[in-house]
């Protein structure tokens, strides 16, 4: 018989080779297979994944198709049981993507997320018929699951395990909530237009057509112009040559000085509709609102001198408007020019123009003011343009529009042709992005109307106020922390949760973790609002007559708030502080201290011992300041509300200085704002993306506001108090172009006189009771003892250490890596059988001397 396997082995070569070398996967091949085993998993919540996209999927395997090409940008989930982010923290390999977690199924039950924890489900079974595997348990689950199965929750979470049915309710209504803001916030330009060049007006506004010929209404454009010679004769051309030709046009010069004026005129060209006037340079919203003084026409148009309109851009305007009921019109932007600077790879042409709700304009404004006509009846009744505003001056005043009767309505036809060229002469180009949010904040929180609900706050209840951006993790140990002091000392809190906008998981997790314990409220703001802004929302949404402002990345613990609230009752303190300490235990801020005119404030005693908090505050004075942080801040909401919250001019610094310069200006004499060491909040001062981007512009906008009224130099007496001398600054390089406010430091010193050591005690962790044991011996013989671990042995203030003492650790051979201290006497205590190297330190203590030989040799 033929050696039938030999002939195939042979025939599959030839084929093979018939076929040729095989093609590498590509990364479609790839991401296809994964879909496949995905589908396999049997863990797919359709409506879930459709929820959080706003799209509607054929079959399983098109939305897990769907799911895998694009998961990388939207960070979705394919089940409310599975969160990526909350797995990565819990799965025997962190590094493993959440599919190979579950792929493997090995033995390890671990959390799929936030309401599903395996080892606790598979412990509701019968020991034989529990299941091997994560992904075993999660299937099991979800076949067996009814709207009534409570859920297998973690430990930890707070309140009655939910049911099935009610938690997949949340969780979807909480994914629409994500697909609609993020369609509010969609990036609105477009690479190409989607509508008509030219609109047939007889057949889309017939009636408004006809009566726009029938009654030819004059309208009233308004052209502010500022030094812009070499445009603006280009956009009056536009003007004239609009078919719709009733109009004036009132070109605005806002304080010129040079030939701009000579053009205008020119241009003019004894044409009567064209009218110049003259002011000096106040900005273009006091530009705008002069001409709209002299507005004489039933409709109002916009254009800035360095765009221009397409000829019919009236006519459709006109027709749309005369055509039905709504309060103004826009047309189509052609946009030429990337302004975003960042935006390298932007087309050089885009188009904007659609229709929006009035969320839609307040998630973000989609309407530019040079394709608005609105009718003189809605202006008159908007009023001016808000000339306080330095940036999205129209934005504002098309909100009060939307408030006041509606969003304008959108007419489909290119009506503007705008110079999107960055342009320093602009005043977007010269204005930090931050007066969005001051324009914003108008619209969406009522200061009048808090204060007259602030005496029906609840007392004695404290409303923790915690802005928060794409970090869940650090969120949920600081609220579960404050939660967990109030329960074990019986305070009245709320904890309000601002999520500043951040991705989908972020509010997913929270809202599931959090969701059972009704003193926690979750609000999710569709854009990031900075710290200032949010916190103010979060100030609104709170009930409480105490609030206090608190850091996502801190944690308290009990006994932390009963004496910030009782610090509270004396009516000279506007605000209070705890002592913020590192988890090292090194203070992160006591109090903030100004070293004068031109300095910018700092934290005080910040990367410096406890015990120069303990000294500093020896008194009830010493404890009183004109600024405090407000990372960890209690203020009485009605303070605040009078105050109206944070300015949102600062984006991410320097607000809580600005508050607090504010209030005690606004106060009576001798009021201030308290440290209060006998609270401890440890801060673990998280890097959030984008915290630092504005530190130039806050520097900017705080010394614009407070120039010559600086907060008065008090450093020299807040390091006296603490046994310490204040010798001045040291200055940073400038930074910034024009900002005329460098960085500094504190250059601090021991106070001559002063007795004892200050002793820095460096170790691992690894030999405790030593550790203990030298304090006590370093502290009984008059010492000054800091205990520093690995993380602070390289702190700021280590250079006011007289001696440095190592504790080496007892796991090895060999002395530690720590570096000996310039300038100190360093002493290394070794452990049994350790040695080091000869002139590495300057005493060596050795295991059998001990402490007493440690205490000599300091």
């Amino acid at each position: 018989m033929a050696d039938r396997g030999g002939i195939g082995r042979v025939a599959r070569r030839f084929a093979r080779q018939l076929r040729g070398p095989e093609k590498p996967l590509t990364v479609t091949d790839r991401l296809d297979r994964w879909a496949r085993r995905i589908a396999e998993f049997g863990v797919l919540d359709r409506a879930y994944l459709e929820a959080q996209t706003g799209r509607a999927f054929a079959s399983d395997d098109e939305a897990i198709a769907f799911y895998v090409h694009n998961d990388g940008q939207r960070g979705l989930s394919l089940s409310p049981l599975v969160e990526h982010e909350w797995m990565r923290e819990h799965q025997p390999v962190p590094a493993m993507s959440w599919y190979d977690a579950l792929h493997q199924e090995g033995p390890e039950l671990f959390q799929t997320g936030p309401l599903f924890d395996a080892g606790v489900y598979a412990a509701s079974v019968p020991a034989a018929d529990r299941p091997a595997s994560t992904l075993e348990a999660l299937r099991r689950f979800l076949r067996g699951a009814t709207d009534e199965t409570a859920l297998p929750v973690p430990p930890g979470r707070r309140g009655p395990a939910p049911t099935w049915g009610a938690a997949r309710t949340a969780a979807l209504q909480g994914a629409r909530d994500f697909a609609a803001a993020q369609h509010r916030t969609r990036r609105r330009y477009r690479s190409t237009w989607d509508g008509p060049e030219t609109l047939d007006l007889a057949a889309r506004y017939p009636r408004g057509n006809a009566r726009r010929d029938a009654e030819q209404p004059l309208v009233s454009i308004v052209l502010p112009v500022h030094r812009r010679a070499d445009v603006v004769g280009a956009a009056i051309d536009s003007v004239l040559a609009q078919e719709h030709g009733v109009w004036e046009l009132l070109v605005v010069d806002d304080g010129s000085g040079d030939d701009t004026v000579d053009v205008v005129r020119a241009r003019a060209g004894g044409d009567a509709r064209i009218r110049l006037l003259e002011r000096e340079n106040g900005g273009a919203a006091a530009a705008r609102n002069t001409g709209l003084a002299a507005a004489t026409g039933a409709f109002i148009a916009f254009l800035d001198a360095d765009n221009t309109w397409r000829p019919q851009h009236l006519s459709a305007a006109l027709a749309a408007l005369l055509d039905g009921d709504a309060p103004g019109v826009h047309t189509g932007l052609r946009m030429v020019g990337a302004n975003n600077a960042d935006d390298a790879t932007a087309p050089v042409e885009t188009f904007r123009g659609e229709d929006g709700t009035a969320e839609d304009l307040l998630a973000g404004n989609f309407i530019d003011l040079n394709a608005l006509v609105v009718r003189r009846d809605v202006a008159d009744a908007v009023g001016p343009f808000a000339e306080d505003l330095r940036r999205w001056i129209d934005w504002e005043w098309l909100l009060r529009i939307a408030e006041h009767a509606a969003v304008p309505e959108y007419v489909p036809v290119i009506g503007v042709d705008y110079d999107n060229v960055r342009d320093p002469r602009r005043l977007s180009s010269g204005q930090p992005a931050s007066w969005q949010e001051v324009a914003l904040a108008r619209h969406r929180i009522d200061w009048d109307a808090l204060a007259a609900a602030a005496p029906d706050r609840v007392r004695g209840r404290v409303s923790i106020v915690m802005p928060v951006f794409r970090d869940w993790t650090m969120t949920r140990r600081a609220v579960d922390t404050v939660l967990g002091a109030a329960d074990h000392d019986g305070d009245d809190v709320e904890v309000v949760v601002v999520d500043n906008g951040s991705p989908r998981s972020v509010s997913a997790v929270l809202d599931a973790w959090f969701r059972g314990d009704p003193r926690v409220v979750l609000q999710r703001e569709d854009r990031n609002r900075n710290f200032a802004l949010g916190s103010d929302l979060g100030l609104a949404r709170s009930t409480g007559a105490t609030v206090v402002m608190l850091n996502n990345d801190t944690e308290v613990t009990s006994g932390w708030l009963r004496p910030l609230v009782a610090a509270l009752e004396d009516p000279t303190v506007l605000g209070v502080q705890p002592l913020l300490v590192y988890p090292d235990g090194v203070v992160q801020a006591a109090g903030t201290v100004s070293g004068g005119d031109k300095v910018l404030p700092w934290h005080f005693l910040g990367d410096h011992p406890r015990y120069d908090a303990d000294r500093a505050f020896r008194t009830t004075a010493s404890r009183r300041f004109t600024a405090i942080t407000a990372a960890a801040a209690a203020f009485r909401a009605e303070d605040l509300i009078r105050w109206h919250g944070f300015d949102p001019v600062y984006a991410n610094g320097l607000e809580d200085v600005d508050l607090c310069l504010r209030a005690v200006a606004a106060a009576e004499p001798g009021a201030a704002f308290v440290v209060e060491p006998a609270s401890v909040v440890v801060h673990h001062e998280s890097r959030t993306p984008g915290r630092d981007d504005a530190r130039i512009e806050n520097r900017r906008v705080f010394d614009e506001r407070w120039r010559g009224r600086w907060p008065a130099a008090d450093a020299a007496a807040r390091y006296e108090d603490a046994g310490l001398r204040y010798l001045g600054v040291e200055p940073g390089l400038p930074k910034g172009h024009a900002v005329m406010v460098r960085s500094s430091r504190p250059v601090v010193v021991r106070a001559p006189g002063a007795t004892g050591h200050r002793v820095a005690v460096k170790h691992d962790g690894s030999r405790t009771a030593d550790v203990t044991a030298l304090v006590a011996a370093l502290e009984g013989a008059g010492h000054a003892v800091q205990v520093d671990m690995p993380t602070s042995w390289y702190r700021g203030s280590s250079g006011l250490d007289d001696v440095t003492v190592l504790v080496s650790g007892s796991g090895g051979a060999g002395a530690t890596s720590f570096v000996p201290q310039p300038g100190a006497r360093n002493v290394v205590w070794l452990a049994a059988g350790q040695r080091v190297a000869d002139g590495d330190f300057a005493v060596v203590v050795s295991a059998s001397e001990g402490v007493d030989g440690v205490l000599s040799a300091v």
